[in-house]
């Protein structure tokens, strides 16, 4: 990392002369074929590519993939084992041809057969022009290396040489070696018989012994099933393939990068109940009607009360006290009620917004923790983080004002309307034109602005999960200059989403300018049906108020148009977050008291497979077909076979991750009939890909507070990681960056 730039030098310094590659140690891939994470903006040279390839050995993992070198990987590589994203990133770094090339133990997620082709194919034949900087902790290599670079623990050099200069300066490196071999020898001592064979599944030692031979098409279309799993995200289909590489022939079903599903249509009217029934129970939401119905009539009321009093002072010389303080004590008693019923109207509105965006988000945060682990393969995570930080956004700051807004605006125009035409009967005329042309325009406008925000929530989406997957490969971005390519690529997601945006604001300003002249359209109605029928309006007062109350309709109903519009594009958002209420959901956590079993289960650990056969969803074929095998208590278990032939799949059958079909039997419990805690609890897994959470050691350690700091600090000593956890500050209570990043993927991993 020093030599990239990523870290600072504290003392010395360091000279690069050349292009660098970097394939680092955490494989990086982006949503795209296999052939562009390989070529990663390079042009495309076939026999390169080819030779790149097959070094890498990647032949016989392109006959398997539903379209070879096009298939497209998913995102962080999801449809993709852990040694195919890692040789996927070494080929990446030999394509670009550069003059230094950085491997960052390359082959620690590969089996030997093929960690032993690709470091004589790659590394020593392949890159025999190149300087190779290799970090491993596979020692058996070390002997075809120009010079040996060796550590002490503290990052201290012990020694740089050959590996003769290094043997006849003393260093002891090679007790690192024969630690190895005894405890290797040690190990086949305490080996016992195990499973004999995996039923149809299993491949005999020369088809495993050399990694670029051509598998069987049986092997080839078994195999392939894995990935529909993960290329269900674009929608792809399965399809025979014969050759190894991405020839240039016409696939009519060529997977693409599936768009966001996008509603079409007007918002429907389940998505207006289940945004109240979220905020509000009967009990509130009939406070919150009553309080707005009996405020807006007391407004309008209070006015023309007022204007009762005018025409009463204006047809009297005089007006005796009596009658003076009655019109006071009426209208000072409508502005006190309007006081209470207003703090009521709006106090109850926004509670009960709140309330519904609580729930909203606790809801669909629950069902996306309940979700199968398919669901977070096939959804990009640049979606989730749309509908938890813009769309959720939108339900907790501007929603709740802009509803209220259209709940006084409306209420206020229909009160507006009542009491022109009580003035005069004729005015309610130029309101009901105005109320159709309202709504005429008000159409026209939402079937262009509802799909125009939706695109721009689409839009949205690519720009998060650009920025999640170039902060994941910030690193091997900058080691391979593509900054700007990936600049480029942002751009183009920015501007497709402000381009949407753009479009939504001009129409707001057309449609505004509609209004506009509308408004002065009936202003000018008022007027003329005031002078054609002065019989009919009364006094002053009467005038003066059906005026002024037109004046107001005017200049409210553009805003409360746009308002209103800017509502039922805002409750989009609220359709994209309950669309995550119908997330799958795994089975029940807990067991039924019928079949739960007993507190010290599993007390042997054995565990039978019987016809187990494994299909993940979107795909009509078995990964795994009728397995049948038992495991004996206390027994070490090898599962052996090519990469991507589905023995981490046998991990998730074992977990439920995928509810396999058959049986799955661990100390006479069928693991289908009992509750997913208690399953899981009692199983323990270290993943390929390790996982850490921001937060303390101990927290990560002992998330449930279980354990005394004895045990804590036994269980480091014993993974060699008590020294690391001694140098943080705090020791157990010391901070853990986000994904572990103060750590090394070892530590990580142990």
């Amino acid at each position: 990392m020093a030599i990239l730039n990523e870290l600072p030098v504290l003392e010395g310094s360091i000279q690069t002369v050349g292009t660098i590659s970097y394939a680092s140690q955490e494989s990086w891939s982006f949503n795209n074929s296999v052939r562009n994470n390989i070529l990663f903006g390079s042009e495309y040279d076939e026999h390169r590519y080819r030779r790149v390839v097959h070094v890498c050995a990647l032949e016989r993992d392109l006959q398997i993939f539903p379209f070879r070198d096009k298939t497209l990987v998913g995102e962080k590589g999801v449809s993709l084992s852990g040694g195919q994203k890692a040789r996927i990133t070494l080929a990446r770094a030999l394509y670009r041809n550069s003059d230094i090339v950085l491997m960052d133990d390359p082959l620690s997620a590969v089996d030997p057969s093929v960690a032993e082709h690709i470091f004589h194919k790659c590394i020593v034949e392949y890159l025999s022009d190149k300087i190779r900087v290799v970090v491993t902790h596979q020692i058996q290599f070390i002997r075809k290396a120009t010079q040996i670079l060796v550590l002490s623990p503290e990052g201290r050099c012990l020694g740089l040489g050959s590996y003769n200069e290094l043997q006849s300066q003393g260093i002891d490196f090679m007790a690192i070696v024969n630690d190895g071999e005894r405890e290797e020898e040690n190990d086949k001592q305490e080996r016992k018989p195990i499973m004999r064979s995996f039923s149809k599944n299993s491949y005999d030692d020369k088809q495993t012994a050399n990694p670029t031979e051509t598998l069987p098409t049986e092997s080839i279309d078994y195999r392939a099933r894995r990935y529909s799993r993960n290329t269900s995200v674009a929608q792809t289909e399965i399809v025979e393939v014969s050759n190894t590489m991405g020839d240039e022939e016409d696939y009519s079903h060529e997977p693409r990068i599936q768009a966001e599903n996008r509603e079409v249509g007007s918002i429907g009217g389940h998505v207006y109940y289940e945004y109240v029934k979220a905020g509000a129970g009967p009990i509130l939401f009939t406070i919150t009607v009553i309080s707005t119905l009996v405020s807006q009539g007391i407004i309008h009321y209070s006015d023309l009360w007022l204007t009762k009093w005018t025409d009463k002072n204006q047809k009297a010389d005089a007006i005796d006290q009596g009658t003076q303080n009655y019109y006071v004590y009426v209208y000072s008693g409508l502005i006190g009620v309007l006081f209470v019923t207003g703090i009521m109207r709006s106090t109850t509105w926004f509670v009960m917004c709140m309330r519904a965006s609580v729930n909203l988000h606790n809801s669909i945060f629950a069902r996306l923790l309940r979700a199968p682990i398919a669901v977070f393969d096939n959804i990009p995570i640049g979606q989730m983080l749309n509908r938890f930080s813009k769309d959720m956004g939108i339900v907790d700051e501007m929603l709740p004002f802009t509803g209220f807004d259209v709940n006084y605006l409306l209420m206020e125009a229909i009160g507006i309307i009542i009491t022109v035409a009580i003035v005069n009967i004729y005015l309610i005329i130029p309101g009901i034109f105005l109320i159709i042309l309202m709504v005429i325009v008000r159409g026209i406008y939402m079937k262009s602005a509802r799909d125009i925000k939706r695109f721009e929530g689409i839009t949205r989406s690519p720009l998060y999960t650009h920025v999640s997957t170039t902060l994941n490969g910030l690193a091997s971005v900058r080691a391979y200059g593509a900054q700007e390519a990936f600049e480029r690529q942002y751009y183009v997601y920015q501007n497709d989403h402000t381009a949407t945006w753009f479009l939504f604001v001009c129409t707001s300003r057309a449609v505004s300018l509609i209004m506009d002249a509308i408004c002065v359209a009936y202003l000018v109605a008022i007027a003329v049906v005031m002078m054609v029928f002065p019989e009919h309006i009364g006094n002053g007062g009467s005038a003066g108020l059906a005026l002024s109350s037109a004046l107001m309709m005017a200049t409210m109903t553009q805003w409360g148009f746009r308002q209103s519009a800017e509502f039922e594009s805002q409750m989009t958002s609220v359709e994209r977050i309950i669309e995550y209420k119908r997330l799958p959901q795994e089975a029940p956590l807990d067991s039924d008291d019928t079949y739960r079993p007993p507190p010290d289960w599993p007390s042997k650990g054995q565990i039978e497979l019987r016809n187990m056969s494994l299909v993940y969803e979107g795909s009509a074929k078995p990964v795994l077909k009728s397995l049948c095998c038992r495991v004996k208590s206390g027994e070490k278990v090898g599962i052996v076979g090519r990469t991507g032939a589905g023995k981490s799949s046998i991990i998730s059958a074992l977990f439920r991750m995928v509810e396999p079909r058959g049986e799955v039997v661990v100390d006479g419990v069928d693991t289908k009939s009992i509750g997913l805690h208690d399953l899981r609890r009692n199983i323990s897994i270290i993943p390929q890909d390790p996982v850490v959470f921001t937060g303390p050691v101990r927290r990560n350690l002992d998330p449930f507070g279980e354990y005394t700091d004895d045990l804590i600090w036994s269980a480091l000593e014993e993974v060699q990681l008590r020294h690391a956890v001694q140098d943080l500050p705090g020791q157990l209570d010391g901070l853990l960056s986000e994904g572990g990043g103060n750590l090394s993927v070892g530590q990580r991993q142990l």
